[in-house]
């Protein structure tokens, strides 16, 4: 006779989840763990732009070397264009951090703050 595996796969599931006490967590808590998680999100932000940014840069740069390769095909203006915009993107942490610092912000990295509750 074939056993499936489902049932026992579902009973040690059920007695690790029994095992553990359900924890009385108030709003206030969830709030303040919510508040918590979101501190990462500023830098994950500058990282995404950093990467985009270099990726763009990458791509003006292949676009340089088509038009180096075939100038009748690619223009120069795409490849820098590209380099350009890349620039900007890898830029663009660094001038969200000036501008906040002089408008009297915290700290630009720290654009999403934690509610006082």
């Amino acid at each position: 006779m074939k056993r499936s595996a489902v049932p026992a796969a579902l009973a040690g599931l059920a007695a690790a989840t029994a095992a553990v006490p359900a924890a009385a967590v108030s709003l206030g808590d969830m709030a303040s763990r919510a508040a918590s998680d979101l501190e990462a999100v500023p830098a994950l932000l500058a990282v995404a732009f950093y990467i985009i940014g270099a990726g763009v840069v990458g791509f003006g740069l292949l676009k340089l070397k088509r038009h180096v390769d075939h100038p009748q095909q690619t223009t120069i203006g795409s490849g820098l264009i590209a380099i350009l915009i890349g620039v900007a993107l890898i830029a663009t942490p660094a001038v969200i951090n000036g501008l906040a610092e002089t408008i009297g912000l915290d700290s630009g990295a720290r654009t999403v703050t934690r509610p006082r509750l």
